[in-house]
């Protein structure tokens, strides 16, 4: 067995990773009823009605295709279009490379059950609260109704033995996940997370789904670091020691894989605080960019490396084109022993394609939806910053406040609001929205073209300007806030109003 491998980096960290098995989403029964003939002869010499009875049994349901990665949680609903599931949150003891941890699962298992569709039906969430502390479910990226948002302002938070039903209409496609939003610093850095996968209607072709959680966790004296204990973590949040891959400490992932296939590859950062920088090294495997939060894109892109910030996703096309080692790596900050900042290149997915006499596959991708096409009719700024509180630690704003207990805007549902996001602190922000999808359209007033698509995440880089395109469809309260989970804890976090049209 390969050791692990170790590096000292700007956070000294150890980084090894091996995932899980695929597992396939349980197929959706379709519901029938027997045709039932009655005698209706009123005398001996009447014959039995032979006309056949209405075919009543519901079409079959197009299965989903498989998703290898964290175990998919089974539908409990036999019935097309609808979706349902249990999730429990509960303390869970795990072993991580050879470490004991005090950790928290949903389901038992780390990440949680992915949850699988496809886009227009409704996802039914049982969920019940096994921790000793309170605690919701936020939905990542999913333009639900706001009272199924599971943050502190539309929802009280699930009491410990408590249990909340989340019922909801998957209005779009794509990959998203979801997390608590109560003391999320905590609770997402000891395991409660899991991914979102909504097909679309006609799901791609391809030979293979894949969804690869890259996460990082802090580990101090054989235990989980206390949060919020150093100034450097209040300052840049926690970026962890352990590289983990679909929640696993080890070898990187190795799956089988085969000369002409193509794969969707689904990428989605769940830590703390760290923004990974992604790509392929390889002869032989090629891949370009196909969707980013908001689904898939009009025009996919090629590029060396991908920069994934906290709660972002990617969809990639990966295609092996013939044998030879390859590897889908991070590249890591690290110091060499001349003292020198370096890119450290570690595996979290090591591919070795096997032969095949078989045709290449073409695959076949669904057509994203158009852009928006419209003009800004309000126009907003958000400022970042940071001070010292009276209590010694440090308090994150968002225009010169903490916590916002008012909307910091409120527009109208449809509107178009340019929205324009200044970092006047040196640590970056990865801002994220609920309930609506922006483009990115400029980077310190220059014209963006290397980010195309609709996200719901932005890294703003410090003290640097991003210009927005947000367009509020959904209405509601929304929170809007930096997705470094210490950030949000320290008073980065506002309110967003859309109010309905009449």
């Amino acid at each position: 067995m390969r050791r692990p491998l170790v590096i000292t980096s700007l956070v000294t960290l150890l980084a090894a990773a091996c995932g899980g098995d695929p597992a396939t989403t349980a197929t959706t029964d379709t519901a029938s009823a027997d045709a039932l003939a009655g005698d209706t002869a009123d005398d001996d010499t009447a014959e039995a009605d032979t006309t056949p009875a209405a075919d009543t049994a519901l079409p079959p349901e197009v299965p989903l295709p498989e998703v290898w990665g964290p175990a998919v949680a089974a539908d409990e609903n036999p019935l097309p279009g609808v979706v349902e599931v249990t999730l429990t949150a509960a303390a869970k003891r795990v072993k991580l490379g050879g470490i004991q941890l005090d950790m928290l699962a949903y389901n038992d298992q780390i990440p949680g059950p992915t949850l699988h569709a496809k886009v227009g039906d409704e996802l039914v969430v049982h969920f019940h609260n096994d921790l000793d502390q309170p605690t919701t479910i936020h939905w990542h990226g999913l333009r639900v109704p706001d009272a199924m948002d599971g943050t502190p302002r539309v929802q009280e938070p699930v009491p410990p033995g408590g249990d909340f039903e989340y019922r909801f209409v998957l209005r779009d496609a794509g990959s998203f996940w979801y997390h608590p939003h109560v003391r999320s610093n905590e609770q997402v850095e000891r395991g409660l997370y899991g991914a979102i996968v909504v097909e679309e209607a006609e799901p791609a072709q391809v030979d293979v789904e894949r969804f690869i959680l890259l996460d990082d966790v802090l580990i101090e004296g054989g235990e989980i670091a206390p949060a919020l204990a150093t100034f450097m973590e209040q300052m840049h949040g926690r970026t962890g020691n352990h590289l983990l891959i679909n929640g696993q400490l080890d070898d990187p992932l190795a799956p089988a894989v085969t000369v002409g296939h193509v794969e969707r590859w689904r990428v989605l950062n769940p830590s703390n605080a760290r923004t990974f920088t992604v790509g392929f090294v390889g002869d032989n495997v090629h891949w370009r960019v196909m969707g980013t939060d908001g689904g898939l894109l009009p025009e996919p892109y090629e590029t060396d490396r991908l920069d994934i910030a906290v709660g972002q996703r990617y969809d990639l096309e990966v295609r092996y084109d013939g044998p030879g080692e390859a590897a889908f790596v991070t590249w890591i900050p690290t110091v060499n022993a001349q003292n020198q900042v370096v890119d450290a290149e570690l595996p979290v997915v090591t591919l070795d394609p096997a032969p095949s006499t078989a045709l290449a596959t073409e695959a076949v991708w669904p057509s994203a939806l158009p852009l928006p096409d419209r003009e800004p009719n309000v126009d907003e700024q958000i400022a970042f910053d940071v001070v010292q509180g009276e209590d010694g630690n440090l308090q994150w704003r968002l225009n010169g406040q903490s916590n916002w207990r008012h909307p910091i805007f409120t527009c109208g549902e449809g509107d178009t609001v340019r929205l324009v996001l200044v970092n006047q602190a040196g640590p970056e922000h990865p801002f994220h929205l609920h309930g609506q999808f922006f483009e990115i359209v400029r980077r310190n007033g220059v014209a963006v073209t290397g980010e195309p698509g609709l996200k719901d995440t932005v890294r703003v880089p410090g003290l640097e300007s991003v210009e927005l395109v947000a367009y509020m469809d959904n209405p509601g309260q929304w929170m809007a806030h930096c997705h470094i989970l210490e950030h949000a804890e320290l008073g980065m976090m506002a309110e967003v109003v859309v109010e309905p049209a009449e």
